[in-house]
C-alpha cells in the first residue's frame, strides 16, 4: 500500500466488492504495523495513523451509500 491518504472520490469511483477487498487488506496490514510497533520493529509509525484513517474513509463512504447520502467534489466545502 502507499503511505497516502485515499481520496474520498477514489474510494466512491470503487465498487462495493473493491472496497471491502481493500478493506480487509488495509485491516490486515493494520494488525502487522501494531505487532511490529509492539515488538519495536516498525520504521514509519505515522503509517499506523494512516490507515487507520483509510479505514474510516472507506467504512464512511459505505455508510453514506447505504443511507442515500450523496457526497463528492459538486457539494460545497463547509
Amino acid at each position: 500500500m502507499s503511505d497516502r491518504p485515499l481520496d474520498p472520490d477514489e474510494i466512491r469511483a470503487m465498487n462495493r466488492e473493491e472496497r471491502l477487498k481493500l478493506l480487509a487488506t488495509l485491516r490486515l496490514e493494520l494488525a502487522r504495523l501494531r505487532e511490529q510497533a509492539r515488538v519495536g520493529t516498525l520504521a514509519n509509525t505515522a503509517r499506523i495513523r494512516i490507515v487507520r484513517k483509510n479505514i474510516a474513509r472507506i467504512l464512511t463512504v459505505m455508510r453514506e451509500e447505504e443511507l442515500g447520502i450523496r457526497r463528492g467534489r459538486s457539494e460545497s466545502k463547509r
